[in-house]
């Protein structure tokens, strides 16, 4: 628009020249030339202030007079009303905080217990509705101040006062970020898109992080102790099957010593001795005999 304003200046400059020039007298042909090439530049102005250009991961808003229009400019050349302006909005992913910090945020756990959170989340608008945003709320800047954050702090208070203090504090974040996402697109509505939503950091009181901890490190020496118990039962079953095994070898060998396998035994073990060893040979009266085995045997 102040480009437009500037080339109307200079054309009527030029014009202003070209009616002086007749009055100059002889220098009237030099100041007819000079007054032609001012409105050439003026003109220049206009044409070059009606060709806008639309980056690449950006959406135009084309607006005249307190009148936006419809249709957003995709990215690309256009050819446009000179006098018309164009706010340019990022359709690509965003950070918020913008500067790559985190957003600090008080809230209340279903206990009613404070916390302390760091968020941060990335969103994007969408090019589609970028008109619609710019007539009710302004600028991107005027976007993100006033939708984003208002969005991101409503939505984390009301996430966490449905979660008690010990789901916040569990390893599993991930859901409480995802409750998160979906407060904060229920108070966004459609003006934008939550992409993702990261818990960096929670700070509960003291004395509660301390029962936290305490809690903790309880629960870490049940299930230190739980896994001691499993590892001397599975001796334990292991010696049972082990005596088992033992009781039936057992029984199997019992079963197998009758007086025929136990007279073919002795006459088996007789061959194999040596000479001059000593047999003992029992008798039905009790009386062991000796017998030396000698040459021949």
């Amino acid at each position: 628009m102040g480009l437009a304003i500037l080339a109307i200046l200079v054309i009527a400059i030029g014009a202003a020249l070209r009616v002086m020039a007749p009055s100059l007298g002889a220098r009237s042909g030099s100041a007819r030339l000079f007054s032609y090439v001012v409105m050439f530049f003026g003109v220049a102005l206009a044409l070059l202030n009606a060709v806008v250009l639309i980056q690449v991961g950006e959406v135009g808003v084309k607006h005249f007079l307190g009148r936006v229009s419809p249709a957003p400019l995709e990215q690309g050349v256009h050819v446009i009303n000179p006098f018309a302006s164009i706010e340019k909005m990022s359709i690509r992913e965003q950070a918020f905080p913008t500067d790559g910090s985190v957003e600090s945020i008080e809230a209340q756990t279903s206990e009613q217990l404070n916390v302390m959170l760091e968020i941060s989340l990335l969103y994007r608008i969408d090019g589609a509705n970028a008109p619609d945003l710019y007539q009710r709320i302004g600028t991107e800047r005027q976007i993100t101040s006033r939708i984003v954050l208002n969005a991101v702090r409503n939505g984390v208070r009301d996430a966490v006062a449905t979660k008690s203090i010990n789901e916040i504090f569990s390893p599993n974040r991930r859901e409480v970020a995802n409750e998160m996402k979906r407060e904060i697109q229920a108070k966004a509505g459609d003006r934008i898109e939550v992409i993702d939503v990261f818990v960096r950091d929670v700070q509960a009181p003291p004395r509660v992080r301390e029962a936290i901890e305490e809690k903790l490190q309880r629960e870490q020496q049940v299930a230190a102790e739980a896994f001691q118990t499993e590892i001397i039962q599975e001796r334990a079953r292991q010696q049972a099957e082990e005596a088992k095994g033992i009781a039936e070898a057992q029984r199997i060998i019992s079963e197998g010593l009758t007086p025929e396998y136990l007279t073919f035994f002795y006459i088996q073990q007789l061959a194999n001795m040596p000479e001059g060893g000593v047999v003992y040979v029992p008798t039905e009266g009790g009386i062991p005999l000796i017998r030396s085995l000698g040459g021949g045997r």
